[in-house]
C-alpha cells in the first residue's frame, strides 16, 4: 500500500512539474516556487526513478522510461543549443566593429568566503579580465580590500555594502547602488577607456521563498537605463526559462545562450540544474566568447567569463 502511494505521488509530481515547465512557469506568484523547484533535469531523474521503482509492471516501466528520455532530450536540446546568432569568431570579420577593442568581464558568486578568496584571485590572474565583479564576497571583505589590491596590481578595488565586490583595470566609478524590491542588491558602475562610457550593473537577486522575483528583475532591468551597450551580470536566482526574462530579450542577449555545445546551467557544484548566474549583454555588443568555469573548492556556482566587442 505504501509503495503504491509513493508510486502515485511520484507520477503526480511529475505531471505537475511538466505542467509548470510547459505552460504555467512562474506566471502566477503562488505557484512560482513549484516551477523553480522542478527544473527539467530533476523531472528527468524523477521519471527515471519511477521506471525502476520496485514491483512496477512492464507497461508502467516503459512509460516512465519514455518520459525520462523525452524530458532529458527536450532539456538537452534547449540547454545545449544557442537561442541567438552564432558567437563571433576570435578573428573578427571586416566590418564596423572589426577594429573595436575587445573587452573582457569575469563574474562569480563567491559564496561568502571567511577571508581572502584565493580562487577568485587565481581566476583573475589567469584570465586578466578588464572587469571582475563578484557577489557574496564574505563578511570580512571590507577590511581585505588593500590585500586584494596588493595581490592584483593594476586593479582598482571597491566594495559595495550588501555584498558586491568590484575590481577594474579600466577607469570606472560607482554611480548607484541599492536594494531590489527591498530584498536583493545591485550596484551600477560607469566604465570608460573603450570609447563611449557604458554601464555595468552587478546584482544579487534575493531568492525569497514567498516573494515573486518579478519586481526585483523589473527594477534591475530599469538600471540599464535603456542603453544598448549596458551589461547586467549577477546571481539572478531565476532560471532562464522564467517569463520575467521575456522583456529582457527585446534588447539584451544572454551570453550563455549564445554558446552552442555548453550547458546553460550554473548551479550547483557542477550539476546542471539551474541557470542562476547570468550575463545579459545589450545589443550594442558582439559576443566574441563566453566560458563557464567551475572551481568547486571555492564556490558551488560557476563563474562566467565574457569577451565582447562593440558593434
Amino acid at each position: 500500500m505504501l509503495a503504491r502511494a509513493c508510486w502515485m505521488l511520484g507520477w503526480t509530481a511529475l505531471g505537475l512539474g511538466l505542467l509548470m515547465q510547459a505552460l504555467l512557469r512562474d506566471h502566477y506568484p503562488g505557484l512560482a516556487l513549484l516551477f523553480y523547484a522542478m527544473p527539467r533535469p530533476c523531472l528527468a531523474v524523477l521519471a527515471l526513478a519511477l521506471a525502476f521503482f520496485p514491483n512496477v509492471n512492464r507497461v508502467g516501466r516503459v512509460l516512465a522510461l519514455g518520459f525520462a528520455l523525452g524530458i532529458f532530450g527536450q532539456w538537452l536540446s534547449t540547454s545545449w543549443q544557442s537561442r541567438l546568432m552564432p558567437i563571433e569568431a576570435s578573428s573578427p570579420p571586416h566590418g564596423a566593429g572589426s577594429h573595436a577593442p575587445e573587452f573582457s568581464l569575469l563574474f562569480w558568486n563567491l559564496c561568502r568566503p571567511s577571508g581572502l578568496d584565493a580562487q577568485a584571485i587565481q581566476l583573475i590572474q589567469e584570465l586578466r579580465p578588464d572587469i571582475a565583479a563578484f557577489v557574496e564576497p564574505g563578511p570580512a571583505v571590507g577590511r581585505l580590500l588593500p590585500e586584494y589590491e596588493s595581490r592584483l596590481p593594476g586593479y582598482q578595488v571597491a566594495w559595495m555594502p550588501r555584498g558586491i565586490l568590484w575590481l577594474s583595470r579600466l577607469p570606472s566609478r560607482y554611480r548607484d547602488r541599492g536594494k531590489l524590491d527591498g530584498a536583493g542588491a545591485y550596484a551600477r558602475f560607469e566604465v570608460k577607456g573603450l570609447g563611449e562610457a557604458f554601464p555595468i550593473v552587478v546584482a544579487d537577486v534575493h531568492p525569497h521563498v514567498f516573494r515573486p522575483r518579478k519586481a526585483q528583475l523589473e527594477e534591475l532591468l530599469a538600471q540599464a537605463q535603456g542603453r544598448v551597450d549596458a551589461i547586467i551580470v549577477g546571481d539572478l536566482n531565476t532560471p532562464l526559462e522564467s517569463v520575467h526574462f521575456d522583456p529582457w530579450r527585446l534588447h539584451f542577449q544572454n551570453a550563455l545562450e549564445s554558446r552552442v555545445g555548453r550547458l546553460h546551467e550554473t548551479w550547483p557544484c557542477g550539476l546542471p540544474l539551474l541557470s542562476l548566474d547570468q550575463a545579459w549583454v545589450g545589443v550594442g555588443w558582439k559576443i566574441v566568447d563566453v566560458q563557464k568555469l567551475w572551481r568547486l573548492t571555492g564556490s558551488d556556482h560557476a563563474a562566467l567569463f565574457l569577451r565582447l566587442k562593440r558593434r
